[in-house]
């Protein structure tokens, strides 16, 4: 194509922090399948839960995520029902960061934000919409 405009090149120091992202994110995701799936921290760490002795909005999403990586979605989705969409946005986010490290540019960064924009909101509809109906029914983990 004429007049096309080359990709530009990600700096080094830039293609290995994605490349270690992406690492990280693998190594965590593959971490939790080491770990009690229903007690994977093994201590409190809910702060909100702590001072008013309710659940917050994402209380269950790491046993849900812990679930759904072994398989388990309906246990998952008992704990959190946004625990399939992180691990969808977590897998998707290593794919796609090691993607551009391997190839050393950006890719698609349009796309990139619209994606990401659709899964904070959504996962913060289902997070809020989950949160009202488990305490007005009782059913928090």
């Amino acid at each position: 194509m004429i007049g096309a405009v080359p990709p530009r090149l990600l700096p080094l120091d830039s293609r290995r922090s994605q490349a270690l992202t992406a690492g990280l994110l693998v190594c965590g995701c593959v971490a939790t399948l080491f770990l009690d799936p229903d007690h994977p921290v093994g201590f409190e760490v809910c702060a909100f839960r702590r001072l008013t002795g309710l659940p917050c909005m994402t209380c269950g999403l790491t046993r849900s995520l812990c679930h759904v990586l072994r398989g388990d979605w309906a246990r998952s989705l008992d704990y959190h029902p946004a625990g399939p969409l992180l691990m969808v946005a977590l897998l998707g986010w290593a794919l796609w960061v090691g993607a551009e490290a391997a190839m050393g540019a950006r890719w698609r960064e349009d796309l990139r934000l619209r994606l990401r924009n659709h899964l904070l909101t959504w996962g913060m509809a289902v997070s809020v919409v989950s949160w009202i109906v488990r305490l007005a029914s009782g059913t928090a983990p």
